[in-house]
């Protein structure tokens, strides 16, 4: 399924995918790590940007945020990674790409797509065998959304309510392929991770579709317009 022009809807949760160029390490230590949090942090309270979950690998990462504004995202994720790339590459006496192209995005729509993006997130150390539970990984916010420890880098304001701290602890928990399987796809697509109606919702209020075509031969008008 192709990938499409990146949507960004101001006020909704994004979902964040960002790899390093021929999936190289971009982490390479605890240091690197604490740089590139405190650049994310700094950037995304510079251009409206709320950090609601994030995951640090070491060939990528992982980041829910919501943008303020329409340029939110590009600004405060792109020039993070512009900025941590001139780090790396000052530190190692490198020149070149650090990531893979540009990153990822899908938006999250309804409350069991935002809780199940945010496990998917915090989960990541779990599947690469890195950690036993999702909030012994330094380097989520899974740790600060199961026990209420604060972490500067999440906005003030969480989308994780205390007296739901319980229920998300067990949530993690839980393992769900199919859900996994629908982020990762609209992810790399950039179509929204959200229900039928909310879909429908966000068609009529940006007037584009944002469902994948239904597969079959174009109109006659297309192939006589196409190149041989």
């Amino acid at each position: 399924m192709p990938r499409i022009s990146r949507i960004i809807a101001p006020g909704l949760p994004h979902h964040i995918a960002q790899r390093g160029n021929n999936l190289s390490p971009v982490f390479l230590s605890d240091e690197d790590r604490e740089t590139y949090l405190d650049m994310l942090s700094f950037n995304a309270s510079r251009h409206a940007l709320q950090i609601w979950a994030y995951c640090l690998m070491e060939n990528h990462l992982h980041i829910l945020a919501v943008p303020e504004r329409p340029d939110s995202l590009a600004r405060g994720i792109g020039i993070t990674n512009q900025v941590y790339t001139q780090y790396i590459n000052r530190r190692l006496h490198h020149t070149g790409h650090l990531w893979q192209n540009r990153f990822f995005s899908c938006i999250v729509g309804g409350n069991q797509q935002l809780w199940e993006t945010a496990r998917y997130i915090e989960c990541n150390p779990l599947r690469a065998d890195l950690a036993h539970n999702a909030e012994d990984y330094a380097w989520s916010s899974a740790r600060a959304h199961t026990s209420g420890s604060k972490d500067p880098v999440l906005s003030p304001v969480s989308w994780l309510p205390p007296r739901k701290r319980k229920a998300y602890h067990t949530f993690l928990r839980l393992v769900d392929e199919a859900a996994d399987d629908a982020i990762r796809r609209a992810t790399r697509t950039g179509r929204p991770f959200a229900s039928d109606d909310f879909i429908d919702t966000l068609e009529r209020q940006m007037q584009q579709p944002l469902r994948p075509g239904k597969p079959g031969r174009p109109p006659k008008k297309m192939l006589e317009a196409a190149p041989p």
